[in-house]
């Protein structure tokens, strides 16, 4: 049986590779337009931890790491950044919380 851990960590790494080359971005590094070495490592070491679950949590760590997938496809987390808050009112301000 293959780990199902293994699907969302591949999107996540085409992801940032496909948005960093999209976007420019990281135009000093050695190699123009690739991700950043710290990106990578955050996605091994999230998806790494995820893939510890015992064999009766491995759908609920498949669904995080889609939660992350989706997280970072909405620009909410950034691996090898910061989270950044969502947007929850109209007014370009976030909702106090409770």
């Amino acid at each position: 049986m293959t780990n199902p851990i293994l699907a969302p960590a591949l999107a996540e790494v085409i992801l940032i590779t496909y948005r960093d080359v999209k976007n420019g971005s990281n135009v000093n590094n050695p190699v123009p337009h690739l991700p950043i070495p710290s990106q990578f490592v955050s996605v091994f070491i999230v998806y790494g931890a995820l893939s510890l679950f015992p064999d009766q949590g491995r759908r609920l760590a498949s669904l995080i790491g889609w939660g992350f997938v989706v997280a970072t496809a909405l620009n909410v987390w950034t691996p090898g950044g910061t989270v950044k808050a969502v947007n929850t009112t109209s007014g370009g301000t976030t909702a106090p919380s409770v």
